[in-house]
């Protein structure tokens, strides 16, 4: 089948911005997530170009923060029900605190646990970025409940500093297998369009 090809752009390899090598696309990614026990780690979907002034960050108050836009909001919902399309067991949402992550997990999710594992890495020292990206790699070998799957919902520092994973587009899903020894193992990404794609060519729901 050519499901597969629908997930990439024309002329793009999966690789082409990661050293990590995807070991699934397309169909046989969607078959190990309808399977459970994987764990997504997904950037916050499309946001607005609001720049807050320096010190005034608060993260609750989502009128001091970059927030989703309509295409992102609308991205989200897409995503969640692209999921249900597939049939995808979703486990526990852990979310940075940021309202975009938060929106993003609950648009597409109906749920978002925030933490501070999953926070922004732009202010910290080179030595917290690297212990954070340790801890994200931590969370990514953490096992779901049975026949479920987790989803970690970041931004770019945690993809950046966990694995040297793409960052790009903003909506971006990254799928690892939980390992018994030594880090998680990568599967491969699957961006925002991708998953609604996919679930119209799989012929989900029909």
């Amino acid at each position: 089948m050519a499901i597969a090809a629908l997930a990439i752009s024309p002329g793009e390899s999966r690789a082409q911005h990661q050293a990590l090598q995807p070991q699934l696309e397309g169909q046989r990614l969607i078959e190990a997530l309808q399977q459970g026990g994987l764990v997504i780690l997904m950037r916050h979907m499309s946001t607005d170009s609001f720049v807050p002034a320096e010190g005034t960050h608060d993260n609750q108050d989502c009128g001091s923060q970059r927030n989703l836009d309509e295409r992102g909001r609308q991205a989200a919902v897409d995503v969640g029900a692209a999921f249900k399309s597939l049939h995808i067991p979703v486990g526990t949402v852990s979310t940075s605190p940021y309202c975009r992550c938060v929106d993003t997990g609950k648009l597409a999710f109906g749920k978002a646990t925030p933490t501070d594992d999953l926070a922004v890495f732009d202010e910290l020292s080179a030595p917290d970025k690297e212990a954070r990206g340790k801890l994200v790699r931590k969370l990514l070998n953490k096992a779901p409940a049975e026949g479920r799957n987790d989803i970690l919902i970041t931004h770019t520092g945690a993809l950046l500093y966990s694995f040297g994973l793409q960052t790009q587009p903003e909506g971006i899903a990254h799928v690892f297998r939980p390992a018994e020894f030594g880090n998680a193992i990568y599967l491969g990404r699957v961006t925002p369009e991708e998953w609604t794609v996919l679930a119209d060519s799989m012929g989900a729901g029909s």
